[in-house]
């Protein structure tokens, strides 16, 4: 009841003076149906920031899961290296180690990456990952031009 009388209140508001003449105005807009537009704006903002991204990087890693064969040194989430050296349907058996003696199931969502472990004492430098402008790359400037005109 108490809503009922909120709406019809809200509803007064909006249609102001022309509610009393008994004309109503064809330029206003519901306050429901202004809500449920933003809700479906704000859906749709988060479906695209937050929803979409997530599921594309949980299909490359599944992906990427699929690829591992035997014989492939691979990096586990908790941070250890290992090889695999046998595949079953709910786990992948790791062998760590170099006594190649300790092998041990693992599940499948367990393992992060394919990568081989760093066993000197130098120092990988990743790649930086080249950024991506908003609009495509359209204002993009050559970097041999910039070195040109700065030299």
């Amino acid at each position: 009841m108490y809503l009922s009388s909120l709406l019809l209140d809200a509803s007064t508001v909006v249609n102001g003076a022309n509610a009393s003449s008994g004309s109503t105005s064809g330029g206003g807009m519901n306050p429901i149906m202004m809500i449920l537009f933003y809700c479906i704006v704000i859906f749709a903002v988060f479906y695209f920031f937050s929803i979409k991204p997530q599921r594309k990087k949980d299909k490359e890693q599944q992906d990427m899961r699929n690829a591992i064969k035997v014989g492939d040194s691979v990096l586990l989430s908790t941070g250890f290296y290992g090889k695999v050296v046998d595949i079953t349907a709910e786990c992948y058996i790791i062998e760590f180690g170099t006594n190649k003696g300790i092998r041990i199931p693992v599940v499948k969502q367990s393992v992060y990456a394919v990568k081989e472990p760093n066993l000197t004492n130098k120092v990988e430098e990743e790649p930086e990952p080249e950024k991506k402008s908003l609009l495509g790359g359209l204002f993009k400037k050559d970097k041999s031009s910039s070195e040109t005109e700065t030299k």
